[in-house]
């Protein structure tokens, strides 16, 4: 089926170098839509050969709905690769900001949420990070992680009132208790 010279761009891209453009206006929008959705933002390549798409060819060739996706999505990589940007973390946000800062505590300027950038958490409220980290066991600390190793490796001492925690990790079955000797042969 031949379609008039009108549904046909006269370039993709001023990248390319073939001599003219034999995909309909119509093919183009469906290719950009599958690669947009496949290919990612910045493997948006012409259909006719392997030139990457810019920005500005983009904005030339795309549906305006196409070009705001792109635009979004080209932005957001672009400002996620500043060292120190960061993006608020609440999910009812979408902005960001740099946060040179060395207070661990990111204030979003567009809603107000508090974050911790060493956690990429919200801000824990009441704890330092050390006090945090000790809590939650992170960096080696914690309570929960010793009581949980605890609980997962030892049983407890048989003997009358003990109730000892005990490991045993290599030789006979017997063991002295602080109050008797017991035989742990079930062990």
């Amino acid at each position: 089926m031949s379609k008039p010279p009108n549904k046909f761009k006269s370039r993709i891209s001023s990248a390319c170098t073939h001599p003219s453009v034999d995909v309909c206006t119509t093919c183009l929008l469906r290719w950009l839509d599958e690669r947009l959705t496949s290919k990612g933002w910045n493997n948006i390549t012409c259909p006719e050969c392997s030139v990457t798409l810019s920005h500005a060819d983009m904005r030339a060739v795309a549906s305006e709905t196409q070009f705001k996706r792109y635009d979004y999505l080209s932005t957001r990589a672009t400002l996620s690769a500043i060292p120190d940007f960061r993006w608020c973390l609440n999910h009812t946000c979408t902005s960001g900001q740099v946060h040179e800062s060395d207070d661990p505590i990111f204030v979003c300027v567009a809603c107000g949420a508090k974050h911790c950038v060493v956690h990429e958490k919200p801000w824990h409220e009441g704890e330092t990070c050390l006090e945090y980290d000790y809590r939650t066991g992170k960096n080696g600390g914690g309570e929960e992680m010793s009581v949980s190793a605890i609980t997962k490796t030892t049983k407890r001492c048989p003997g009358a009132g003990c109730g000892a925690p005990i490991e045993k990790n290599k030789g006979c079955d017997h063991m002295t208790c602080k109050l008797l000797v017991i035989n742990i042969s079930g062990y």
